[in-house]
């Protein structure tokens, strides 16, 4: 607007500023140069002359001096016309376009939401098979815990010897005052092992051959458990040096060692019970 109302004679505003310019837009042909508050002269001026010209005026404004405009001829004005925001000049610094906000729209729709777990559904023929497979699981522990007490029972407390027991002592009675032979097995002579072999054997009942090899086939007991004819070891578990026929009342029939006879002896040394069937 400050330079249409340059060429239209009308006072303006400029950016820093006001300046008064003549009204009368006829020639001139007296008076001196126009100046930031007095007349402006006439002349000859190019399009960007008058850019420069209000250039000039504004910057003398800002610093409070007072600014010369270069002459203007009439014919400037008129061949340039009353809208001078036409004007440009090579000096004149380019002013870009307002650009436009660009605004991406933000999509604020929800998440998909988790898919809800599959129910699974069980027919009553299924519930009903499981419900037969478990107590069939159940019964089975069941006869396993059973079975498992009873042969613990069996152990703790091993059957009566009863009438095989009592023949058992009085087979190994019959063989009283047989020589104590090493080695030996039969009836003429005996040693510890060979005596227990020979009479187990008549009932039907075979033995490996050494005391060590009897003590590790035989089932262990207590002594308060031990009944005549079960047999009775000498010795540590690893390390049988005798074996002999329990009697009852810590009686043993027993082949006791070279020079002597197969007789009824007391218990002797350190001693435990085996019983075999």
């Amino acid at each position: 607007m400050a330079r249409h109302a340059a060429v239209a004679g009308a006072p303006f505003t400029a950016p820093f500023g006001a300046i008064g310019l003549d009204p009368a837009p006829a020639r001139r042909r007296h008076g001196g140069p126009r100046t930031a508050s007095g007349p402006l002269t006439t002349g000859s001026l190019t399009r960007a002359g008058i850019a420069a010209a209000l250039v000039t005026a504004s910057a003398a404004a800002v610093a409070g001096s007072t600014g010369t405009f270069p002459s203007l001829g009439d014919a400037d004005v008129a061949s340039t016309g009353t809208n001078l925001l036409s004007v440009s000049s090579s000096d004149a610094a380019a002013v870009p376009a307002p650009r436009e906000a660009t605004v991406t729209p933000v999509s604020l729709a929800a998440a998909p939401a988790a898919a809800a777990p599959a129910v699974k559904t069980v027919s009553p023929a299924q519930k009903a098979a499981a419900a037969k497979a478990e107590q069939q699981a159940e019964q089975q522990a069941a006869a396993k815990k059973q079975a498992a007490a009873a042969k613990k029972s069996a152990a703790a407390a091993p059957a009566s010897l009863g009438s095989l027991g009592q023949r058992i002592v009085s087979q190994a009675a019959a063989f009283k005052g047989v020589p104590y032979e090493w080695g030996g097995t039969t009836p003429s002579g005996f040693d510890c092992s060979g005596l227990t072999k020979y009479v187990f054997g008549k009932m039907g009942i075979s033995l490996p051959r050494t005391a060590q090899q009897q003590y590790d086939a035989a089932q262990h007991i207590s002594q308060s458990q031990a009944q005549p004819g079960d047999l009775v070891f000498m010795g540590s578990p690893g390390d049988i040096y005798h074996v002999a026929i329990y009697a009852g009342g810590g009686k043993m029939w027993t082949a006791p060692e070279t020079g002597q006879t197969v007789k009824l002896g007391n218990l002797f040394g350190d001693y435990s019970f085996g019983r075999i069937r």
